[in-house]
């Protein structure tokens, strides 16, 4: 491909998840929750696509850089804020609670974005990130609306705890707790066929949004127990050497 226009698919990848965010918040401010959560969930699996293809395609560009990191904060930071915001808006919780860790979640977002952008190029492409991402976190405060949504007999997340729900999304994204990358997690075929065997089951028994917002929430739980485990390790290494 031309030098000149492969840069144009990346970048094509990321505007298009640009509009999703945008839609997906016009669609919150309207109360149309489902199609709004859909769209952030849209844009996160662009979000994977366009590295991808840049990778693919060696079209990586300082450019396609700053512009991923414009987009992941409007489409997967400010777009899940104002999902989870609204939402909580119609359920009846005080809205004095709501506001401070909406507009938390977005700055830890920032905050990560940020961090991300200043680490040297051998970091940058580590298995491990040091903080979940926020293009995770934004699913995730997707997929816990969604899942609430989806299934209206089964209780996903008591109203109130949303307040902590996103203090602790916050918290994550700035933490220097390693989460593996996708790719990590998919670069294993057994992996990937048990992972999609068990989705389908997950499904079968639920819904397609809450079977996504269980396995995410496995992914976090491998990661921080997998943390867990290296520190107290390391721990343990420490004491064996120096007593």
């Amino acid at each position: 491909m031309n030098s000149k226009y492969r840069y144009l698919i990346p970048n094509g990848i990321t505007f298009l998840s640009l509009t999703c965010g945008v839609i997906s918040i016009l669609l919150s401010a309207n109360g149309n929750f489902v199609p709004a959560g859909t769209f952030i969930l849209v844009s996160f699996v662009l979000d994977l696509f366009d590295g991808f293809s840049a990778r693919m395609l060696k079209a990586g560009s300082e450019f396609g850089l700053q512009l991923d990191s414009l987009v992941d904060m409007v489409s997967l930071g400010v777009a899940p804020a104002v999902l989870v915001f609204k939402f909580v808006e119609t359920e009846g919780v005080p809205m004095v609670f709501v506001w401070p860790v909406s507009v938390l979640v977005t700055l830890a977002g920032a905050y990560r974005l940020a961090r991300f952008n200043l680490l040297p190029p051998k970091e940058t492409g580590s298995k491990d990130s040091a903080g979940l991402t926020i293009s995770s976190g934004g699913a995730t405060i997707a997929l816990a609306v969604l899942a609430d949504i989806a299934v209206p007999d089964v209780v996903q997340i008591p109203d109130i705890w949303y307040i902590p729900f996103l203090l602790g999304i916050s918290l994550l994204m700035v933490s220097k707790i390693a989460f593996p990358s996708f790719s990590w997690v998919f670069s294993n075929k057994l992996r990937v066929a048990l992972l999609i065997v068990l989705f389908i089951i997950t499904i079968a028994l639920y819904s397609f949004f809450n079977a996504w917002f269980f396995w995410n929430n496995v992914y976090l739980g491998v990661s921080l127990a997998r943390a867990g485990y290296k520190k107290f390790a390391l721990r343990q290494l420490n004491y064996e050497q120096f007593g």
